[in-house]
């Protein structure tokens, strides 16, 4: 037999022990990745041979089917707990596999991680997370050179990664010894340094191209695909048939459906292909290929013609015997069989399978994985005869399957489409009613306002007023008026239809909504919160994805506003667990932007920039980055990152401008105006306060106009040699204060937000008169330290321009400078400091490098601090830390603000003189 691979690890001590020092688990998950054919299934192998003594190993791998085999490495990991014919429930099931991991010392594997499907990304968080004491280690491999830093695998791991309970082993190419130690033990002794040579730098220390290399003797083919093909070139015919067939099936082919391909027992070809090392024995009964690279590579050898029909072989066999399918469970079954129907370009058969594999995802809450399935059967349906008849369904309704996929997966744009589509075939009656009124849902759903509340009428008008289905037709009106900012009116129109919704699921999950949204942003807390934890337990005990996603998001979100927002990080980050459970992806932003805009205002800024790169398969309708753009841009403003905010800002604006989105798009002109402020475009933010306040008013939201008010006036005061500041200011309060009247007088009762940003507003005002008042500035703001810094801060000046007790202003102010240094608020620190100037008083210095041994970064700073240190730039820090270039940058400049320097070239000079001190 000829030698391929070296007996012996080489090169990956250091990696060995890290692996070993992990056990017994206790809750880990060790990350491995490097680029294709650097050794880390080499690796993960020989550590779990050691571990078998001591813990039970199982190990799965990820599949390249396009992402849509729901659940692939814990299938094979796993079999009994994935071989049923109606799919995985995964509200309960999830907790069956944590259960099963956890009963006895175990290390779970999962290779291939960047080929992962959405579903195996949602139950390895879900692992990890709640496999915190268990005696459970979790290894995952992958490919860095597979995906980018905005990848869905790539934010996984980036997410991961963050938890204390988390370890990264990345593989780099060996160096020249480890190359040497490599060729030594294929060859059986030393090679000659001229072999060598030719080794590293044909190969560059990659143990597989070295490998083969090797063994491809004096032929030195130029790539992979090259070194492959040249070796199997070498085999038998048969040989080369057998191995071109199993590429086609995939990394891993069983026996007998070799067997079923070759149409005869394989004989001498396969012998010559495991004695070759082109396959490897895999237990019980299977063959595998040494390395990804070289199924990869045979399968791309293939002509178009050869593929397809190696493709409708394997499906061919695959329909006589579906036990010999990879996955054995139905939906793994159903999702092969239309991948290689699909490939082998037979439409009738992949349409029918697609639609099979859809319906089993779908049972099994894999909404992504439905989509792609559903996507497929429509793309094949116009190539079919009589595609109703294959497929076991209609066009509409195969349509309203596969918008619904769409919509819950976060595609909501695309749901629109789809029915839109069935909208075209449908005539007047309940069926095109019902349909108008999804189209509402997924219309506003994708931030589509205008064509959300037309759809909603149509619904309206279609459905005869005895229709049973009027009930959830009105409960979604209701809905709207929530979302419009229409509290009163919400509120009402839901006390009038509770009685009628108990027979309606949908009904009674938005009844419930809207009482417990509303009634919280009208100051009623206690009632709407109440009306929340009820909806929250009517969510999970229906196991409804979509009502227990809306249960997170309002419920995190009333939270906040309420000032509890501590409670509200607890329920968002329960909420995101709980999306893996329930695959409702389009609820994965909105929450995760709750969970944002709470560690904004618990000022945990580093927190809440790093947490928006969390989400794992970000919805593709651009307006679900609204959540998390809006309270991450607020935190760029008072860092003073104005590039930053400009960019959200814009990227925000793209959506959000023309849609009439009153509570998103008053928050968008806040900003905004304050954006322009900084920048002295006085007109700029005038303009923007204007058209944030004409949508406010006209809403039944006291916070909306509050916040609008206070920055108005605020931009009044700052510009105070305009003509007409001061009647403008006075005129802008008087709206906010009427607004808080009327409202009150309409049963609302404003919260604490609303009240402090009232006073802040009152207190502005002040610094337009002749004498400013300090008191003004003594409201409370113990929740909010940023505008208990800034409140100090103008009341120190207020004290010094009405020559007030100069003790008293340096005190403010020196509490202000304290605080926003510690906050990173920058602007409201140079204020400080420029008015303590001034006035000639002593203020507490300004952090410098020297001032602590920790420089004031956050743990993620002081990396990538040291990475700046090796001359890496925001690409390659943000490829080795799974995060976006655009975070990368963020950290950097916050990284040179802390430090006091004015490049990366300074900070690269200061880590080197720590390093060396």
């Amino acid at each position: 037999m000829e030698r391929v691979s070296g007996p012996d690890l080489v090169g990956r001590r250091a990696e060995l022990a890290a692996l070993e020092a992990c056990l017994p688990g206790r809750g880990r998950l060790v990350i491995i990745d490097g680029d294709a054919g650097v050794g880390k299934t080499r690796l993960v192998q020989t550590f779990a041979e050691h571990a078998a003594t001591t813990s039970t190993v199982l190990a799965g791998g990820c599949v390249q089917f396009e992402a849509d085999i729901p659940y692939a490495p814990f299938a094979e990991a796993l079999p009994e707990l994935f071989s049923g014919t109606a799919g995985l429930d995964r509200a309960s099931e999830y907790r069956r596999v944590a259960d099963t991991l956890a009963a006895r010392p175990t290390v779970l594997v999962l290779e291939d991680l960047h080929w992962a499907d959405a579903s195996t990304r949602d139950l390895l968080r879900y692992l990890h997370r709640v496999l915190a004491d268990a005696p459970v280690l979790l290894i995952v491999t992958c490919r860095t050179d597979e995906f980018a830093a905005d990848h869905p695998v790539a934010r996984l791991l980036a997410e991961l990664a963050r938890s204390p309970r988390s370890d990264r082993i990345h593989l780099g190419p060996l160096d020249r010894p480890g190359v040497t130690a490599l060729a030594r033990g294929v060859l059986g002794a030393d090679p000659p340094a001229e072999l060598v040579d030719t080794l590293v730098a044909r190969a560059e220390g990659n143990p597989f191209f070295t490998e083969e290399l090797l063994a491809a003797g004096e032929d030195v083919p130029r790539n992979v695909r090259e070194i492959v093909t040249t070796r199997l070139a070498r085999l038998s015919p048969e040989a080369q048939q057998l191995a071109r067939l199993a590429a086609v099936a995939g990394r891993t082919v069983s026996h007998d459906l070799l067997v079923g391909l070759a149409g005869e027992v394989p004989g001498p070809g396969l012998r010559e292909l495991v004695d070759h090392g082109q396959l490897v024995i895999v237990e019980p009964d299977s063959y595998s290929f040494r390395h990804a690279l070289i199924q990869e590579a045979l399968y791309r050898d293939l002509l178009p013609g050869e593929r397809r029909r190696a493709h409708a072989a394997v499906a061919a066999c695959l329909t006589a015997h579906p036990e010999l399918a990879t996955r054995s469970s139905a939906a793994g079954v159903a999702a092969e069989l239309a991948h290689h129907w699909d490939a082998a370009g037979d439409a009738a058969r992949a349409l029918a399978a697609s639609v099979q594999a859809a319906s089993s995802a779908v049972e099994g809450l894999a909404p992504a994985e439905a989509h792609a399935h559903y996507e497929r059967s429509l793309r094949r349906w116009p190539e079919v005869t009589a595609p109703a008849e294959v497929a076991g369904v209609e066009l509409d309704e195969l349509l309203e399957r596969a918008a619904e996929a769409a919509s819950l997966a976060g595609h909501n744009q695309r749901a629109v489409e789809l029915t839109q589509q069935r909208l075209a075939g449908l005539a007047d009656g309940e069926r095109r009613a019902l349909a108008f009124e999804q189209l509402s849902y997924q219309a506003r759903s994708a931030g589509n306002w205008a064509l959300a509340r037309s759809a909603a009428a149509e619904t309206v008008r279609l459905l005869p007023a005895d229709s049973p289905a009027l009930v959830r037709v009105e409960s979604w009106r209701m809905g709207l008026d929530m979302l419009a900012s229409r509290h009163v009116a919400a509120v009402r129109h839901a006390e009038r239809l509770l009685p009628a919704v108990s027979a309606d699921p949908m009904a009674m999950n938005r009844a419930l909504t809207v009482l417990g949204t509303s009634r919280t942003m009208l100051g009623h807390v206690d009632q709407g919160l109440e009306h929340l934890h009820r909806h929250r337990e009517f969510a999970l005990s229906s196991g409804n994805p979509r009502f227990v996603g809306v249960s997170y998001v309002n419920l995190s979100e009333s939270l906040i506003w309420a000032d509890r927002q501590e409670e509200a990080l607890r329920v968002a980050r329960a909420g995101l667990a709980e999306a893996s459970g329930y695959g409702f992806d389009i609820y994965l932003l909105p929450i995760l932007g709750n969970a944002v805009r709470a560690l904004a205002e618990l000022h945990r800024w580093d927190e809440a920039v790093d947490a928006a790169e969390d989400p794992d398969d970000p919805a593709a309708d651009p307006f679900n980055w609204i959540f998390v753009d809006l309270p991450r841009t607020d935190v760029l403003l008072k860092r003073g990152d104005h590039a930053a905010a400009a960019d959200l800002l814009k990227r925000i604006g793209a959506v959000l401008d023309g849609q009439d989105d009153v509570q998103y798009g008053t928050e968008l002109a806040h900003l905004r105006a304050r954006l322009a402020a900084e920048e002295r475009r006085w007109d700029d933010a005038r303009a923007a306060v204007d058209d944030g306040l004409s949508a406010a008013l006209g809403a039944q939201d006291m916070w909306l106009t509050a916040r609008l008010v206070a920055t108005g006036v605020q931009v009044e005061a700052d510009s105070a040699t305009h003509p007409g500041a001061r009647e403008r200011a006075e005129e802008l309060l008087a709206a906010g204060l009427e607004h808080r009247r009327r409202l009150e007088a309409d049963w609302a009762v404003a919260l604490p937000r609303s009240r402090r940003a009232l006073a802040l507003a009152t207190a502005e005002r002040t610094r337009l008169d002749a004498m400013p008042d300090p008191e003004a500035w003594s409201f409370p703001t113990d929740v909010d330290r940023h505008l208990g810094a800034y409140a100090r801060f103008r009341r120190a000046e207020a004290l010094l321009l009405a020559r007030g007790s100069r003790t008293a202003a340096a005190e403010a102010l020196a509490e202000a400078t304290t605080t926003a240094d510690a906050l990173g608020a920058a602007p409201l620190a140079e204020l400080a400091r420029a008015l303590a100037g001034r006035a000639r008083l002593t203020m507490p210095a300004a952090p410098s490098p020297a001032a602590s041994p920790d420089l004031g970064l956050t743990a993620r700073e002081a990396e990538i601090f040291t990475m700046l240190g090796r001359g890496l730039t925001n690409a390659e820090i943000a490829q080795e830390l799974f995060i976006s270039a655009k975070t990368a940058s963020v950290h950097v400049s916050n990284i040179l603000r802390k430090l006091g320097v004015r490049s990366r070239i300074q900070a690269a000079a200061l880590a080197h003189r720590r390093e060396q001190s």
